[in-house]
């Protein structure tokens, strides 16, 4: 399962030059995740009031820049699941198709009621399967 967002830049998200700030693309990827779940039917204020997936581990790879007003798209997908983690994968692109970067987040699952981590909830595991490079 691959989810999908468009995403505008907008004025504060960039720098002096109207490039986007190296660290909004960070933000670009959550807006992926949280698609990601909604489109499988479970909203994050859903799947927060059940368990926390803290981000243990993010990396960006910046192929080339973003701009104030591209309409960029943001593709999300399971690339991994162990036991108690999960890795979303991340591809970002212009409307020209072209990819402006890639990455990933490396999330725990937390258990809110007992703060101790947990094993990956069967509800979870089962909306969440891994594809392999994007597809």
């Amino acid at each position: 399962m691959i989810a999908s967002a468009k995403i505008r830049v907008r004025y504060q998200e960039t720098d002096c030059m109207k490039v986007v700030y190296y660290g909004n693309y960070l933000t670009y990827f959550e807006v992926g995740r949280v698609e990601y779940l909604r489109q499988q039917g479970v909203p994050m204020s859903e799947v927060d009031q059940k368990v926390h997936l803290p981000v243990v581990e993010a990396t960006v790879r910046y192929v080339r820049p973003a701009r104030l007003d591209d309409l960029l798209e943001v593709r999300c997908w399971v690339s991994e699941r162990k036991r108690a983690s999960f890795r979303f994968a991340y591809a970002l692109a212009d409307e020209a198709g072209q990819t402006m970067a890639t990455g990933a987040t490396l999330h725990a699952c937390w258990d809110p009621a007992t703060s101790k981590m947990i094993a990956i909830p069967e509800w979870l595991v089962k909306i969440m399967p891994v594809a392999e490079n994007g597809a």
